[in-house]
């Protein structure tokens, strides 16, 4: 798990579990830390673009930054009096906002591959797309979009520049068929937390070894969770997958209510997961 840095707040944050840690700390030997920042994030993309186009009118649209709806409001005026060139935001900025002007859309540091975490990766891609593309393209045939990637052969990419979405959902169909995934086969995620890693692991594996009373069901796991550690807590992970026509999850939900669990793990059920964190 990593932290972000907010500048408006001073501090590294969690995006999963909201923890915020002090930037400034006291190192082992002598003085303070020094944390070197990496990534684009919109307050550094702010302060690099101030310095390429000097003069020009810029400004941030995040949570951070418009937490009250006076702030909204007041951005929101700026933009319909032609008061800002450049929009900085995260990717609320593509959410159902009406921006007249605006004919070109950079997305920074663009991935595409969800790196597993996430079943809908490509829907959820396709969908911003077309979004961005109803920001730019919606008052002026002149728009223009442009990815700034680190895989720029990326499958989906590329064929998304090409409109070619019907094609990339097919072929999604057709994984996701070959591989025994949702929409043809159902899951169900099931994270053991707790204080101690081996405790997370030993309770997933006993918990395993009752789920496999249950017919006509697969137990894959356990395996750490992609987010091992939240809140001081360990996570491992296992993944029920079964037949979409059979009626089982009535049978799982009896079985986990009836086991006696240890008061040293923590158990979380995700039935038809939206990713695997």
């Amino acid at each position: 798990m990593y932290l972000t840095y907010h500048k408006i707040k001073n501090k590294a944050v969690c995006h999963h579990c909201s923890v915020e840690r002090h930037i400034k700390q006291k190192c082992k030997k002598e003085g303070d830390c020094n944390y070197l920042m990496y990534g684009p994030g919109v307050e550094k993309i702010f302060d690099e673009i101030k310095k390429i186009f000097t003069g020009k009118k810029i400004e941030i649209l995040s949570s951070d930054y418009t937490k009250k709806k006076s702030q909204v409001d007041s951005l929101f005026k700026k933009i319909q009096n032609q008061q800002i060139d450049i929009l900085i935001g995260t990717q609320m900025i593509s959410k159902g906002f009406n921006f007249p002007k605006l004919n070109c859309v950079v997305v920074v540091d663009a991935d595409f591959s969800g790196r597993g975490y996430d079943l809908r990766t490509t829907e959820k891609n396709i969908q911003l797309y077309h979004q961005l593309s109803g920001r730019a393209g919606r008052f002026s045939t002149e728009s223009l979009i442009i990815y700034q990637t680190l895989t720029p052969e990326d499958l989906t990419l590329n064929e998304l520049i090409k409109n070619r979405s019907e094609e990339l959902l097919k072929k999604e169909l057709f994984i996701r068929k070959k591989n025994n995934l949702p929409p043809f086969m159902r899951l169900i995620a099931i994270i053991i937390s707790s204080n101690k890693h081996d405790l997370s692991i030993k309770g997933a594996n006993e918990i395993k070894n009752q789920l496999r009373k249950i017919d006509n069901i697969e137990v894959m796991g356990p395996v750490d969770s992609p987010w091992l550690k939240i809140k001081k807590k360990f996570r491992s992970r296992l993944l029920i997958r079964f037949n979409s026509g059979i009626l089982v999850q009535k049978k799982i939900s009896l079985l986990l209510n009836s086991l006696k669990i240890s008061k040293k793990i923590k158990l979380t059920v995700d039935v038809d997961p939206i990713n695997f964190g």
